[in-house]
């Protein structure tokens, strides 16, 4: 579709419809887009003066948060995790359908859906992205007050981490089977443009490289778009749509001045407990946080770089300005990626022990030492991947910029940033290691 003028956008939003559904976000907290800008947070919006003030100022999107808030006006960046988890009142399972193209994105929908009827979750809602995806919601009052002792409304982010993994592997053979016998993985690398090896994982086809979760929305204060919020870069509505009728979808539903405007995603009345199995067999099957994987074949000989502060990856930034939370996953994450530049072992000590000082409270000095040593006396790693579940977004460090999507590892940001021509290194006459 077109791009909208700025009176149409007005006239969009102040339809009297939308604004009804704009205003169902109550304890939530809201951010607005203007073009590619968002806006202030927080911010909340109680009465239709606040959205009509608000979209005659130029606001073209509406975003709010899957967690609820006691009062989402006293949110800042500088409240620690346990600070949020007290304020925190609930929070939604979100699950995002990440994929570019929409047939897909239908099937992959379609299956989770059913995944999750099957895990005895009846209540749900789904909404077109207004991209290319879609979102699912299982409201906060269908889940088990406790798991394994903890108030639920306290397991964020790492509840729907674990949740999220169990859909995946629970339909990962069934979207495999379907994308393999309805297209192959000659047309998925043509529709996707990339090579059709990229496809495959250790020889098998593997549907996450071109389908996926979005985990990047899994942590603290991040937001999704608002139901019949517009997206900027198609122009369509996300709009709600009926969970058995994902397949029937088609773009010209989400057309802004077209759409229907009857369901509301917001509007979910579900049973007592009723996603207690779901919770149950997701932390049988996933209880504790993935390690990284350590592949034997595979070493790589490290770089000698210098450390050009500004050049680092967003992660690792915001590490390195001290934690109260992850700080022993992150000696993990620093000790790996300051070893792969080159930094020897006195080195990273010496970079650990100043970093420590403005962690709150700060680690054990001896153990970080021995977590170095401990690192240096095997083969050399790089840092954990970007999506490695247990660790960036596991405890609110992972703030993507533009260069981060093209990237899976945060030294392979490091390398391109720093001027690197090439992700790869040699490591004997055989083989390479691609930090991709």
């Amino acid at each position: 579709m077109k791009k909208l003028k700025p009176s149409e956008i007005l006239k969009y939003y102040l339809n009297d419809r939308i604004i009804e559904k704009l205003l169902k976000g109550s304890g939530r907290e809201y951010a607005v887009k203007y073009g590619d800008v968002f806006g202030k947070r927080p911010m909340i919006f109680q009465y239709r003066s606040d959205i009509e003030n608000i979209v005659k100022q130029g606001a073209t999107s509406f975003h709010v948060s899957e967690e609820r808030w006691t009062n989402p006006l006293a949110l800042s960046t500088d409240l620690k995790r346990e600070e949020l988890d007290e304020m925190r009142s609930g929070w939604d399972l979100l699950i995002d359908v990440d994929c570019k193209a929409l047939e897909i994105s239908k099937l992959f929908t379609d299956l989770l859906i059913k995944e999750l009827s099957f895990e005895g979750v009846r209540s749900m809602s789904v909404k077109f992205s207004g991209g290319s995806g879609f979102h699912i919601l299982v409201p906060y009052e269908s889940f088990p007050s406790t798991v394994n002792g903890i108030e639920v409304r306290k397991l964020f982010p790492d509840a729907p981490m674990i949740l999220s993994r169990f859909l995946k592997e629970r339909v990962r053979g069934k979207i495999k089977t379907i994308l393999e016998k309805d297209y192959g993985a000659r047309k998925i690398s043509q529709m996707f443009s990339v090579d059709e090896k990229d496809l495959y994982s250790e020889g098998v086809f593997d549907p996450y490289k071109v389908i996926e979760i979005d985990t990047i929305l899994i942590s603290e204060r991040h937001l999704f778009r608002m139901q019949y919020s517009l997206n900027e870069k198609k122009w369509l509505a996300s709009v709600p749509i009926d969970k058995n009728k994902v397949l029937d979808f088609r773009e010209e539903d989400a057309e802004p001045f077209s759409i229907d405007t009857s369901l509301d995603f917001f509007d979910v009345k579900p049973m007592k407990e009723e996603a207690s199995r779901f919770f149950q067999d997701a932390y049988d099957m996933f209880s504790t946080p993935e390690e990284p994987k350590k592949t034997e074949e595979k070493t790589f000989k490290a770089y000698h770089l210098d450390i050009i502060e500004d050049k680092l990856p967003p992660c690792i930034k915001i590490i390195n300005k001290g934690l109260s939370d992850g700080r022993k996953r992150s000696v993990f994450i620093l000790t790996n990626f300051y070893r792969s530049i080159g930094k020897n072992r006195e080195e990273v000590k010496a970079i650990l022990l100043a970093w420590n000082q403005r962690n709150k409270p700060p680690l054990k000095e001896n153990y970080i030492q021995q977590q170095v040593e401990y690192i240096f006396s095997n083969k050399p790693y790089p840092p954990p991947n970007c999506d490695a579940a247990g660790y960036y977004k596991y405890f609110n460090v992972c703030f993507p910029d533009e260069t981060c999507k093209t990237i899976k590892n945060p030294l392979s940001y490091y390398l391109k940033k720093a001027g690197m021509r090439k992700n790869r290194t040699k490591v004997d006459e055989t083989q390479t290691i691609d930090y991709e």
